[in-house]
């Protein structure tokens, strides 16, 4: 099979500005003397509680398209006028929403995605890592899980990420809404980057609600698709996209509920590919082997493929966004952000060998893997 990269000037383009921003991010440690750096570094969290409050409290959508006072924005709001005032005189320094005069704001392009009706609204990822659930692991536990390897998401909340999930309807649903605002995130350019065309089918395992799969279906009219995750994601899935979404792409769209740590839908031919997005960074590797094992299994007869988009951590030098998505997972999982080299390993235990590192327009990689 020859590779399946695409559009290779466009990514590398993505890829040297991507550096250049890395450069340019870490100049203020070149710039600020060492001990206010630090005291920064130590104080951003005012910005992050100060961007999830007026999330939560809904002004970017109250605002909407207009201007407003903060003394009638409090009143709809229902808070305390002063200091509504001085919150958004806060995120106004930072670009965050515009101070037009005197206790008058505005929305910026920087606020607009905080709005719920924005097309690359992402208020719910705001809401969901910044709230208690995902903040007091961080805040009160993660010295102790340094010390002693534990999961301080376990710590904080009693149980594991993914039981904690199934055992909370409304955090699961917040969760459910984040993942779906990962592509307001990175953009759907990434995935014109790979050939599609070498496959009928894909199998979306923990596709969500169907979002990521729509774009790939929308710009590939020979393909199928299937979402699979747990049946309350994807329970009223195929409803939310009726009216919305074009009926002859809703025909090639089919959703299965189920638990890939149990199963996975069946392949009906090698032209057939298993998808996996930012799954496998928030499993360890007994449970990603788990998940391995069902999917050799449900290949049967026949020899499709896997598409894998996860990151690939350097060695050394690691970059900073990578950085913070393994602390993540350190956190809140058993998983982690994979080198080249774990990444072989994991699969290799399964049977599988990786048949290609294909660079696209994120700072993710598209790691396909096939049988050895």
């Amino acid at each position: 099979m020859a590779g399946l990269q695409r559009n290779k000037f466009r990514v590398a383009l993505y890829q040297g500005l991507l550096r250049l921003a890395n450069r340019l991010a870490a100049l203020p440690n070149r710039l600020t003397p060492p001990p206010f750096r630090l005291i920064q570094i130590g104080s951003a969290f005012w910005q992050s509680r100060a961007l999830y409050t007026a999330a939560e409290l809904g002004v970017a959508d109250e605002l909407g398209d207009g201007e407003m006072s903060t003394s009638a924005l409090a009143a709809r709001l229902q808070v305390h006028e002063d200091h509504l005032y001085r919150l958004l005189r806060m995120l106004a320094s930072i670009g965050v929403f515009i101070e037009t005069g005197h206790r008058m704001f505005r929305n910026s392009k920087l606020s607009m995605p905080l709005r719920k009706d924005d097309p690359h609204s992402v208020r719910a990822m705001i809401l969901m890592h910044n709230g208690e659930v995902m903040t007091r692991p961080w805040t009160e536990f993660l010295p102790a899980c340094i010390r002693n390897g534990s999961i301080a998401f376990e710590q904080a909340n009693g149980s594991g990420l993914y039981d904690y999930l199934d055992a909370h309807p409304a955090f699961d649903r917040l969760f459910s809404q984040a993942m779906d605002e990962v592509e307001a995130l990175t953009g759907a350019d990434y995935l014109r980057d790979f050939d599609w065309s070498r496959f009928d089918r894909i199998i979306d395992v923990g596709g969500s609600q169907g979002g990521k799969s729509l774009s790939i279906l929308r710009s590939c009219p020979h393909l199928r698709a299937v979402v699979f995750d747990r049946p309350q994601v994807i329970g009223d899935a195929a409803a939310r996209w009726q009216g919305n979404v074009e009926p002859e792409i809703l025909q090639r769209l089919e959703f299965v509920g189920g638990d890939m740590f149990e199963s996975v839908p069946g392949a009906l031919s090698d032209r057939d590919l298993f998808l996996f997005v930012a799954v496998f960074h928030g499993l360890g590797d007994d449970d990603a082997q788990r998940v391995l094992a069902n999917l050799r299994r449900a290949f049967g007869e026949h020899k499709p493929s896997v598409l894998v988009v996860d990151t690939v951590a350097a060695d050394t030098g690691i970059d900073p966004t990578v950085a913070a998505f393994d602390m993540q997972m350190l956190v809140n999982t058993e998983g982690r952000e994979r080198t080249v080299d774990e990444w072989r390993g994991l699969f290799a235990q399964a049977g599988f060998g990786i048949r290609e590192i294909i660079d696209v327009r994120t700072f993710a990689k598209f790691i396909l893997v096939q049988l050895s």
